[in-house]
């Protein structure tokens, strides 16, 4: 076992470098976006580190660890043009329009905001009906896909450390933690998800 910013680590990153242990979850940490900025894993507290890694749903993780229901608050949606990176990542051409949802991912009794989500969705990907099923659902986008029972994986891209998204309405000058993903559906992207949690 050996210490590492203060924290014990024993198993396979005792005798190796926990920061690539961690990394190579990611399949485009190379490729990450301007503003985000590097993170030492070691020193993040363990639900940080389940959250970024978890290739699930991450309002399961947060009723696990803080043992209350998880609710989404929608902040804004509608339809955009994607451009650039954002564009390649969903595999649709320059300038395609998809469905934009920005929302609040908050503690049901708490009432604490433990993350500010925006997905882009493309439609023509997406079954008939399936904006209205996210609606009803709780839990949101993942909850909607297992309750279609749409059959998906989630592709982590890259994280880091950046400033609290600009579309976010409590803007208290505090800095997040950052994850980006894809879904995927059939070999296709479905969503392109930015998660900035922010506590």
């Amino acid at each position: 076992m050996r210490k590492t910013s203060g924290l014990a680590v024993d198993g396979p990153a005792a005798g190796g470098d926990v920061q690539a242990l961690f990394t190579r979850h990611f399949v485009a940490q190379s490729r990450r976006p301007a503003p985000l900025t590097d993170v030492a894993v070691d020193s993040l507290h363990p639900e940080q580190r389940c959250l970024l890694a978890t290739d699930g749903m991450v309002s399961t993780v947060l009723e696990a660890y803080h043992l209350e229901p998880i609710v989404v608050r929608p902040v804004s949606q509608g339809e955009v043009p994607v451009h650039g990176a954002e564009a390649d990542w969903l595999g649709i051409s320059q300038a395609a329009t998809v469905v934009r949802r920005r929302v609040e991912i908050r503690g049901l009794v708490s009432g604490v905001t433990y993350v500010a989500a925006e997905s882009l969705l493309v439609p023509s990907r997406l079954p008939d009906g399936f904006g209205d099923d996210i609606d009803r659902f709780p839990s949101g986008l993942g909850a909607a896909l297992f309750a279609r029972g749409i059959e998906s994986r989630r592709e982590l891209l890259w994280f880091g450390a950046g400033p609290l998204p600009g579309w976010y309405p409590d803007q208290d000058g505090g800095g997040v933690l950052q994850r980006t993903y894809r879904v995927i559906n059939g070999g296709q992207p479905i969503s392109l998800i930015t998660e900035s949690f922010l506590r």
